[in-house]
């Protein structure tokens, strides 16, 4: 049996342990899509809650400070999307509130760590069929996970992740296990999440050498996400970059719009919501 003592215990109480399951199969019948068969989909690290408070400040240091995911609820019911990836959720208790207020099926995979804290999520009004944890990095404290949801998109078969990229491992060995299991699906994947790097990284270079940067593919909005970028939010900090993304099977979709959330909702959170409007092609799987 393991012992976590006092502190343990209440951290297994903020995180949710032992009373949430993945998916949420109980939630109510809701559309996904439009009637044009566009699916709007957004990755979006949302710092457990915490804003932006404390910038630059590492989320574990502010365990026990308030967590507040109403801003990012109503980001995300502003943006209203079909599918979100969330990074940097506080397990799955957090993860299945926001679900539960956005009444969406939910999946949560826990970062490895010796007492799992954190974590990414994928949150879909799209049925999830099937879920996975890709464990994709065991660095210095700072492990990463993915969750791999299996959609049903409109009967069709879709993947979607969020990952969140461990920037202590420089190797690129961690995009490589992200990748691998995504080629072994004979279906649309939507690789989405914080992947920690620029455009002109070479890791950028490897994924958009299997993958399609929707971004560079939209027909419009495509300008201002290019030189706005997603982090940080705060205005002057640091020079604006762009290192969330939502990449997509190259082939399987189109893509009409990509944009960021700003104006009321900007901090919300210390990273923009990234949003693109795709459309599956009539050949994807």
């Amino acid at each position: 049996m393991v012992r976590w003592g006092l502190g343990g215990a209440v951290l297994a109480a903020v995180l949710g342990f032992g009373f949430v399951s993945g998916g949420s199969a109980d939630r109510a019948a809701r559309s996904c899509g439009d009637a044009q068969g566009t699916l709007r989909v957004m990755t979006y690290n949302i710092r457990t809650g915490l804003g932006t408070k404390n910038p630059g400040k590492n989320p574990l240091h502010q365990l026990f400070d308030k967590h507040d995911v109403g801003p990012i609820v109503a980001a995300i019911t502003a943006a209203d999307p079909d599918v979100v990836a969330l990074q940097e959720v506080l397990g799955w208790g957090q993860t299945e509130r926001i679900a539960r207020a956005l009444n969406m099926d939910s999946t949560f995979a826990f970062h490895p760590s010796p007492l799992p804290w954190w974590g990414n999520a994928v949150i879909s009004k799209c049925p999830i069929t099937n879920t996975k944890r890709v464990v994709t990095s065991r660095g210095k404290g700072n492990g990463k996970a993915m969750p791999v949801a299996y959609l049903d998109v409109g009967g069709r078969d879709v993947l979607a992740t969020s990952v969140h990229r461990d920037r202590d491992d420089n190797t690129g060995i961690q995009i490589q296990k992200m990748m691998a299991p995504l080629a072994q699906q004979n279906a649309p994947v939507l690789f989405m999440g914080d992947f920690n790097f620029k455009p002109k990284d070479k890791r950028y270079a490897v994924v958009s050498q299997a993958f399609d940067d929707s971004a560079l593919m939209a027909q419009s909005g495509a300008d201002y996400v290019l030189g706005r970028g997603t982090y940080p939010v705060i205005a002057g900090t640091k020079k604006h970059r762009r290192i969330d993304y939502v990449f997509l099977s190259s082939g399987d979709f189109t893509v009409s719009d990509v944009r960021v959330i700003e104006g009321d909702h900007a901090e919300a959170s210390d990273h923009l919501g990234y949003i693109a409007d795709v459309v599956l092609t009539s050949g994807a799987d």
